[in-house]
């Protein structure tokens, strides 16, 4: 029987913002990769993916308290984040190692977050990014690439807008 590896976890995490670090240890979320979707005709209506073509992503991530990261972060203008994070990984024969991951995202902060508090209570803030370029490692492994400026549509090694291109 084959074992797949278990990943059971994050250990820690940081967010950069133009190579500054900005929040460490926060709750993200990185892009969505859908495909854009057209509708065919085969006994009624059918939907399909029209692979290569991807729609706007959208990033976030939370920023605790209020501070020079918090604005820096949500400045708007083009901005290069990178967000680090170590998942732990459980082999076949039980041994437990940490697993490098690191996002790298092109965007612009689609507005400036609100700031709340309570005394007693820790303030958080989400931040959200119009994501023009997204590219993904784990283990140092590049797993995809999406570049919608430069029609890029990496997955798994294959540029699948690269197949569209060669045609135009």
């Amino acid at each position: 029987m084959a074992w797949v590896d278990q990943k059971n976890g994050l250990v820690a995490d940081t967010v950069y913002c133009d190579n500054e670090l900005v929040a460490k240890d926060v709750a993200f979320k990185l892009p969505e990769i859908a495909f854009a979707t057209a509708e065919s005709q085969a006994m009624g209506a059918m939907e399909t993916p029209l692979i290569g073509l991807v729609e706007a992503m959208e990033a976030t991530f939370t920023k605790i308290g209020t501070d020079l990261g918090l604005v820096k972060a949500s400045t708007p203008e083009k901005h290069n984040y990178e967000i680090r994070y170590v998942q732990n990984n459980i082999s076949g024969d039980g041994a437990s190692a940490p697993v490098g991951c690191k996002a790298f995202i092109t965007g612009v902060p689609k507005g400036v977050p609100a700031v709340e508090g309570e005394v007693g209570s820790g303030s958080e803030h989400e931040i959200a990014l119009a994501v023009y370029r997204y590219q993904l490692y784990v283990n140092g492994e590049e797993l995809l690439c999406i570049d919608k400026l430069n029609s890029i549509c990496r997955i798994n090694g294959k540029d699948y807008f690269s197949e569209i291109a060669k045609h135009l």
